[in-house]
Protein backbone atom coordinates (compact mmCIF):
# COMPACT_ATOMS: atom_id res chain seq x y z
CA UNK A 1 0.00 0.00 0.00
CA UNK A 2 1.51 3.42 -0.97
CA UNK A 3 2.55 5.67 1.88
CA UNK A 4 2.08 9.41 2.22
CA UNK A 5 4.83 11.15 4.22
CA UNK A 6 4.15 14.57 5.77
CA UNK A 7 7.04 16.69 7.11
CA UNK A 8 6.16 19.48 9.58
CA UNK A 9 9.03 21.38 11.18
CA UNK A 10 7.15 24.33 12.71
CA UNK A 11 3.67 25.37 13.81
CA UNK A 12 2.78 26.97 10.46
CA UNK A 13 3.70 23.85 8.53
CA UNK A 14 1.74 21.74 11.01
CA UNK A 15 -1.38 23.86 10.54
CA UNK A 16 -1.05 23.54 6.75
CA UNK A 17 -0.65 19.77 7.12
CA UNK A 18 -3.78 19.64 9.30
CA UNK A 19 -5.89 21.46 6.71
CA UNK A 20 -4.72 19.22 3.90
CA UNK A 21 -5.31 16.11 6.00
CA UNK A 22 -8.78 17.23 7.09
CA UNK A 23 -10.24 17.55 3.61
CA UNK A 24 -8.58 20.05 1.26
CA UNK A 25 -6.97 17.14 -0.57
CA UNK A 26 -8.81 13.85 -1.12
CA UNK A 27 -7.36 10.84 0.64
CA UNK A 28 -5.68 8.59 -1.91
CA UNK A 29 -3.66 6.38 0.39
CA UNK A 30 -4.56 4.50 3.50
CA UNK A 31 -1.25 5.06 5.28
CA UNK A 32 0.00 8.50 6.25
CA UNK A 33 3.01 9.12 8.47
CA UNK A 34 3.97 12.40 10.09
CA UNK A 35 7.58 13.47 10.51
CA UNK A 36 7.73 16.24 13.11
CA UNK A 37 10.27 18.13 15.21
CA UNK A 38 9.46 17.69 18.94
CA UNK A 39 11.80 20.56 19.89
CA UNK A 40 9.86 23.07 17.82
CA UNK A 41 6.21 21.98 17.88
CA UNK A 42 3.84 20.16 20.19
CA UNK A 43 1.23 17.77 18.90
CA UNK A 44 -2.28 18.07 20.27
CA UNK A 45 -4.45 15.10 21.13
CA UNK A 46 -6.27 15.69 17.83
CA UNK A 47 -2.94 15.61 15.97
CA UNK A 48 -2.10 12.29 17.54
CA UNK A 49 -5.43 10.93 16.33
CA UNK A 50 -4.80 12.33 12.84
CA UNK A 51 -1.38 10.73 12.64
CA UNK A 52 -1.19 7.56 14.72
CA UNK A 53 1.87 6.77 12.59
CA UNK A 54 4.53 9.37 13.35
CA UNK A 55 8.28 9.67 13.76
CA UNK A 56 10.55 12.50 14.89
CA UNK A 57 12.24 14.23 11.94
CA UNK A 58 15.70 12.75 12.52
CA UNK A 59 18.23 10.94 10.30
CA UNK A 60 17.23 7.53 11.68
CA UNK A 61 13.60 8.14 10.68
CA UNK A 62 14.60 8.89 7.09
CA UNK A 63 16.70 5.72 7.11
CA UNK A 64 13.58 3.77 8.11
CA UNK A 65 11.58 5.29 5.23
CA UNK A 66 14.18 5.02 2.47
CA UNK A 67 13.52 1.32 1.70
CA UNK A 68 9.86 2.20 1.13
CA UNK A 69 10.89 5.03 -1.18
CA UNK A 70 13.40 2.84 -3.05
CA UNK A 71 10.62 0.32 -3.66
CA UNK A 72 8.37 3.05 -5.07
CA UNK A 73 5.98 2.86 -2.13
CA UNK A 74 6.12 6.53 -1.07
CA UNK A 75 3.21 7.81 -3.12
CA UNK A 76 3.46 11.41 -1.93
CA UNK A 77 5.79 13.59 0.14
CA UNK A 78 4.33 16.78 1.61
CA UNK A 79 6.85 19.37 2.75
CA UNK A 80 7.68 23.08 2.62
CA UNK A 81 11.21 23.22 1.24
CA UNK A 82 14.53 21.41 0.95
CA UNK A 83 16.87 24.16 2.07
CA UNK A 84 19.41 22.77 4.57
CA UNK A 85 17.84 19.34 4.07
CA UNK A 86 20.02 16.36 4.89
CA UNK A 87 20.85 13.53 2.51
CA UNK A 88 18.05 11.33 3.85
CA UNK A 89 15.30 13.87 3.12
CA UNK A 90 16.73 14.67 -0.31
CA UNK A 91 16.79 10.98 -1.23
CA UNK A 92 13.23 10.62 0.00
CA UNK A 93 12.16 13.60 -2.15
CA UNK A 94 13.90 12.12 -5.20
CA UNK A 95 12.22 8.74 -4.83
CA UNK A 96 8.69 9.90 -3.91
CA UNK A 97 6.21 9.53 -6.75
CA UNK A 98 4.78 12.97 -6.14
CA UNK A 99 5.74 16.12 -4.21
CA UNK A 100 3.22 18.48 -2.63
CA UNK A 101 4.46 21.76 -1.15
CA UNK A 102 2.81 23.78 1.59
CA UNK A 103 3.31 27.10 3.34
CA UNK A 104 6.21 27.88 5.64
CA UNK A 105 5.30 31.39 6.83
CA UNK A 106 6.47 34.65 5.31
CA UNK A 107 8.37 33.32 2.30
CA UNK A 108 5.42 33.68 -0.06
CA UNK A 109 5.65 37.44 0.62
CA UNK A 110 9.41 37.70 0.04
CA UNK A 111 10.82 38.49 -3.39
CA UNK A 112 13.91 36.59 -2.25
CA UNK A 113 12.68 33.70 -0.05
CA UNK A 114 14.81 32.65 2.89
CA UNK A 115 13.79 28.98 3.15
CA UNK A 116 12.15 28.09 -0.15
CA UNK A 117 14.40 27.40 -3.13
CA UNK A 118 11.94 27.54 -6.06
CA UNK A 119 14.43 26.05 -8.53
CA UNK A 120 14.68 22.87 -6.44
CA UNK A 121 11.19 21.82 -7.58
CA UNK A 122 9.64 21.20 -10.96
CA UNK A 123 7.58 23.97 -12.48
CA UNK A 124 3.88 23.40 -11.86
CA UNK A 125 4.33 21.51 -8.58
CA UNK A 126 1.29 21.96 -6.32
CA UNK A 127 1.96 24.55 -3.62
CA UNK A 128 -0.65 25.18 -0.92
CA UNK A 129 -0.44 28.66 0.62
CA UNK A 130 -2.31 30.51 3.35
CA UNK A 131 -4.55 33.19 1.91
CA UNK A 132 -4.11 36.16 4.24
CA UNK A 133 -2.68 38.51 1.57
CA UNK A 134 -2.54 36.72 -1.82
CA UNK A 135 -2.25 40.05 -3.67
CA UNK A 136 1.22 40.49 -2.12
CA UNK A 137 2.62 37.11 -3.14
CA UNK A 138 6.05 37.26 -4.69
CA UNK A 139 6.56 36.57 -8.39
CA UNK A 140 8.37 33.27 -7.72
CA UNK A 141 5.06 31.74 -6.59
CA UNK A 142 3.96 31.77 -10.24
CA UNK A 143 6.39 28.92 -10.88
CA UNK A 144 4.03 26.64 -8.98
CA UNK A 145 0.38 25.67 -9.15
CA UNK A 146 -0.70 27.68 -6.12
CA UNK A 147 -3.72 26.51 -4.17
CA UNK A 148 -5.43 28.15 -1.22
CA UNK A 149 -5.35 26.94 2.39
CA UNK A 150 -7.62 29.79 3.50
CA UNK A 151 -6.63 32.64 5.83
CA UNK A 152 -4.48 31.85 8.83
CA UNK A 153 -5.69 34.93 10.72
CA UNK A 154 -9.10 36.58 10.33
CA UNK A 155 -11.06 39.20 12.24
CA UNK A 156 -13.68 36.54 12.97
CA UNK A 157 -11.14 34.84 15.22
CA UNK A 158 -11.28 37.73 17.67
CA UNK A 159 -14.66 36.62 18.96
CA UNK A 160 -13.83 32.93 19.30
CA UNK A 161 -10.26 32.88 20.59
CA UNK A 162 -9.83 32.50 24.33
CA UNK A 163 -6.83 33.95 26.16
CA UNK A 164 -4.05 31.53 27.00
CA UNK A 165 -4.73 29.66 30.20
CA UNK A 166 -1.39 30.74 31.66
CA UNK A 167 -2.11 34.46 31.26
CA UNK A 168 -3.52 36.45 34.13
CA UNK A 169 -6.35 38.90 33.47
CA UNK A 170 -4.13 41.83 34.44
CA UNK A 171 -1.59 40.86 31.78
CA UNK A 172 -4.16 41.41 29.05
CA UNK A 173 -4.67 45.10 29.86
CA UNK A 174 -1.91 47.67 29.45
CA UNK A 175 1.80 47.07 29.34
CA UNK A 176 3.68 45.75 26.33
CA UNK A 177 3.43 42.36 24.66
CA UNK A 178 6.83 41.69 23.05
CA UNK A 179 6.58 39.02 20.36
CA UNK A 180 10.22 38.19 19.84
CA UNK A 181 11.51 38.05 16.24
CA UNK A 182 14.32 39.59 14.18
CA UNK A 183 14.00 43.38 14.20
CA UNK A 184 12.67 43.93 17.73
CA UNK A 185 16.24 44.61 18.90
CA UNK A 186 15.99 47.97 17.12
CA UNK A 187 13.82 49.12 20.03
CA UNK A 188 16.47 48.37 22.66
CA UNK A 189 17.65 51.98 22.57
CA UNK A 190 14.07 53.23 22.87
CA UNK A 191 12.82 50.77 25.45
CA UNK A 192 11.54 53.62 27.62
CA UNK A 193 8.77 54.06 25.03
CA UNK A 194 7.42 50.59 25.83
CA UNK A 195 5.16 50.66 28.91
CA UNK A 196 5.71 48.13 31.67
CA UNK A 197 4.85 45.48 32.59
CA UNK A 198 6.41 43.63 29.67
CA UNK A 199 5.15 40.22 28.65
CA UNK A 200 7.81 38.58 26.51
CA UNK A 201 6.93 35.68 24.20
CA UNK A 202 10.29 34.22 23.04
CA UNK A 203 10.70 33.13 19.45
CA UNK A 204 10.36 29.32 19.25
CA UNK A 205 13.66 29.16 17.32
CA UNK A 206 16.52 30.11 19.64
CA UNK A 207 18.68 31.54 16.85
CA UNK A 208 15.94 34.04 15.95
CA UNK A 209 15.54 35.43 19.47
CA UNK A 210 16.43 39.11 19.32
CA UNK A 211 15.09 40.75 22.50
CA UNK A 212 18.03 40.92 24.92
CA UNK A 213 17.03 43.49 27.54
CA UNK A 214 16.53 42.14 31.07
CA UNK A 215 13.05 42.01 32.51
CA UNK A 216 12.09 44.06 35.55
CA UNK A 217 9.99 43.22 38.56
CA UNK A 218 6.45 42.57 37.38
CA UNK A 219 7.51 41.60 33.85
CA UNK A 220 6.93 38.03 32.68
CA UNK A 221 7.93 35.49 30.08
CA UNK A 222 5.06 33.50 28.54
CA UNK A 223 5.80 30.54 26.30
CA UNK A 224 2.41 30.40 24.62
CA UNK A 225 1.22 30.98 21.04
CA UNK A 226 1.02 34.80 20.72
CA UNK A 227 -2.20 34.60 18.70
CA UNK A 228 -3.99 33.39 21.85
CA UNK A 229 -3.05 36.65 23.58
CA UNK A 230 -3.49 39.19 20.76
CA UNK A 231 -7.31 39.35 20.53
CA UNK A 232 -7.55 40.21 24.24
CA UNK A 233 -4.57 42.58 24.57
CA UNK A 234 -5.32 46.26 25.12
CA UNK A 235 -1.84 47.76 25.46
CA UNK A 236 1.18 47.96 23.16
CA UNK A 237 2.33 45.09 20.95
CA UNK A 238 5.88 44.97 19.60
CA UNK A 239 6.53 42.48 16.81
CA UNK A 240 9.39 41.94 14.38
CA UNK A 241 9.88 40.01 11.15
CA UNK A 242 7.66 37.00 11.65
CA UNK A 243 4.23 35.83 10.60
CA UNK A 244 3.01 37.30 13.86
CA UNK A 245 3.08 40.74 12.24
CA UNK A 246 0.07 39.65 10.18
CA UNK A 247 -1.57 38.22 13.28
CA UNK A 248 -0.98 41.43 15.25
CA UNK A 249 -2.52 43.60 12.52
CA UNK A 250 -5.45 41.29 11.73
CA UNK A 251 -6.37 40.39 15.32
CA UNK A 252 -5.84 43.89 16.69
CA UNK A 253 -8.48 45.09 19.12
CA UNK A 254 -9.54 48.46 20.47
CA UNK A 255 -6.90 50.22 22.53
CA UNK A 256 -3.99 48.27 21.04
CA UNK A 257 -0.95 50.03 19.57
CA UNK A 258 0.98 47.77 17.19
CA UNK A 259 4.63 48.61 16.58
CA UNK A 260 6.37 46.72 13.79
CA UNK A 261 10.14 46.84 14.11
CA UNK A 262 11.71 45.32 11.01
CA UNK A 263 15.39 44.62 10.29
CA UNK A 264 17.53 46.77 7.99
CA UNK A 265 17.59 44.01 5.40
CA UNK A 266 13.84 43.36 5.37
CA UNK A 267 12.72 42.07 1.98
CA UNK A 268 11.18 44.90 -0.10
CA UNK A 269 8.09 42.84 -0.97
CA UNK A 270 7.51 42.04 2.70
CA UNK A 271 7.96 45.70 3.61
CA UNK A 272 5.28 46.70 1.11
CA UNK A 273 2.91 44.15 2.64
CA UNK A 274 3.63 45.44 6.16
CA UNK A 275 3.01 49.07 5.20
CA UNK A 276 -0.21 48.22 3.38
CA UNK A 277 -1.52 46.10 6.26
CA UNK A 278 -0.70 48.86 8.75
CA UNK A 279 -2.50 51.42 6.60
CA UNK A 280 -5.56 49.17 6.48
CA UNK A 281 -5.60 48.96 10.29
CA UNK A 282 -3.45 51.87 11.50
CA UNK A 283 -0.33 50.95 13.43
CA UNK A 284 2.97 52.55 14.18
CA UNK A 285 5.75 51.27 11.93
CA UNK A 286 9.36 51.37 13.09
CA UNK A 287 11.73 50.74 10.19
CA UNK A 288 15.28 52.06 10.42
Amino acid sequence: MPLRVVLASNAIQLEAARRLHDGLLPARWGLEILLWEPQRIRLSAADRRRWPLRLPARPLSYLVLLPWAAAGLVGELRLSHLRHAGRGLRLLAQRARRLCLFDDGLDQYRAFPKAMDPQAFASGTSCWLFSDAPEFRADWCQRFTCRELGPLYTQAERSCREPAATAQDGELAGGTLIIDAPGVERLHARASELPHPWVLVPHPVATKRSWRLPLQAGDRVLRVPPETLLPHWSGTVLVGESLMLLAALRLRGEGMLVRLSLPDDVDPQLLRLSLAAAEERPAQIVVG
